[in-house]
């Protein structure tokens, strides 16, 4: 067909779009796998295990942002290999010591978020939450060392082999009940961690016998706004983010969370095809722009922007048209309110699908401080918004419908700081340069 001959023709002379596109390849084939089994998730599990579960990841993603103390995202930005290297193992002790602190911390703190969420029966599983961290970390670690290397290819084989493990496992493990889904995401996490540091080996391998422990200390001090400025920024990113899922559990019950997060699991299928893919070559190809001071980093950025707008409003547009209709027959009896779910979050979802991309722009220019300003602005915005609901508001799809719309403002301001971060970038540049 003459169409997919334009769009071969297209990748082959772009760079960019061929390194999307090879992303996308095996994001499809994973994705692609989730939307097939999740339907027969939907009839093993109930809307409450679901619930369940959802408030597992909530807290889990919370915590992960502090996994490497955001080291990982420095990876990518120095001239010298060996320093890239030291950095790589400096986030690798780091996810490891910081594993270690979580266990001691759910040993001490347990009993008391099982009070919190009487209805979730904590104390089954959160014991589970300090591997689910441990393997969070390396993939992330290690996927920003292939990014650096734009190794697309294998990122794109570690991202299949996490989710296909995640929902083997859980298919496995569900005669167990709810903590099969649970179980299932923590073998899954090892799956894909052990995949892309495979793959990563090859680049590391002979890098071992120059290392410096005095290298990565020196490194861990020129770096240090990363966990010093960024993980607050990263902690207020996650905190908008899951805080919702965390209130609409406590408020409206385990089948309310349960519905809400197959909305989410299926609205985040196009940023997991498109946006994560578009995310990891923009940032590789950004910093690569700086690193060479090459000034077509402008136009990089509005080409991201523009393209990913229409893309998602079709894709988004799309889902939020028919979900209602299709839901009860594709996921079965019980999740047909979870159809509804889509159209309310439909807005907050291509905004955050759109912004992800160019939100790199924070560590490829080093602005730390202006992210931690933008991510302060917009979980205060949410916060006012979980505040709002919780005094006005007994119906749990208003409370989805003020939370997405708040939620969705935050993301403009963090769309404008992430350009203002460019503008600022290049002017120190220019400066410099004189």
């Amino acid at each position: 067909m003459k169409w997919i001959q334009k769009i071969k023709e297209k990748a082959s002379s772009s760079s960019y779009l061929k390194s999307v596109l090879t992303l996308m390849s095996g994001t499809i084939l994973s994705q692609g796998i989730i939307v097939l089994s999740t339907p027969l998730l939907t009839r093993i599990y109930t809307p409450e295990e679901f619930g369940g579960y959802a408030v597992y990841v909530s807290i889990l993603y919370g915590i992960t942002i502090l996994a490497s103390l955001q080291y990982d995202a420095a990876i990518p930005l120095p001239k010298r290999e060996n320093d890239a290297f030291h950095l790589l193992s400096l986030s690798v002790l780091t996810v490891l010591g910081m594993s270690l602190l979580v266990f001691v911390v759910v040993l001490m703190f347990q009993d008391l978020v099982a009070q919190l969420f009487q209805n979730f029966h904590f104390e089954e599983y959160l014991w589970l939450l300090p591997f689910s961290f441990a393997g969070f970390g390396i993939f992330q670690v290690m996927n920003s060392w292939l990014i650096r290397h734009e190794a697309y290819p294998y990122m794109a084989k570690g991202k299949v082999a996490m989710n296909l493990g995640q929902l083997f496992f859980q298919f496995v493990f569900a005669p167990i009940g709810f903590l099969g889904l649970v179980v299932g995401e923590v073998l899954g996490r090892f799956c894909g961690s052990g995949t892309i540091a495979a793959f990563s080996w090859r680049y590391i391998e002979t890098k071992w016998r120059k290392f410096s422990f005095q290298r990565m200390m020196g490194l861990a001090a020129q770096y240090k706004h990363f966990p010093l400025i960024t993980s607050w920024s990263s902690i207020l990113n996650v905190v908008s983010f899951h805080l919702p899922t965390l209130f609409i559990a406590s408020s409206f019950g385990p089948a309310v969370a349960g519905w809400y997060l197959l909305a989410q699991r299926v609205l985040s299928i196009p940023e997991s095809l498109v946006g994560f893919s578009v995310k990891q070559v923009y940032y590789s190809k950004a910093t690569k722009m700086v690193r060479t001071s090459n000034p077509l980093i402008i136009s990089l950025f509005w080409q991201t922007v523009w393209k990913m707008s229409w893309v998602s409003f079709l894709i988004i547009g799309s889902l939020a048209v028919i979900a209602p209709y299709i839901f009860r027959f594709v996921f079965g009896d019980g999740w047909t309110e979870a159809g509804f779910y889509v159209q309310i979050l439909a807005v907050l979802y291509f905004m955050q699908m759109v912004v992800g991309p160019i939100a790199t722009n924070f560590y490829v220019f080093e602005r730390q401080g202006l992210q931690l300003a933008a991510e302060g602005i917009r979980c205060m915005v949410i916060l006012f918004a979980v505040w709002f609901c919780s005094i006005h508001f007994s119906d749990p799809l208003k409370s989805i419908a003020l939370l997405s719309v708040f939620s969705s403002f935050g993301y403009i301001v963090l769309a404008l700081c992430s350009w203002l971060s460019i503008r600022r970038g290049l002017q120190t540049k220019n400066k410099k340069g004189k």
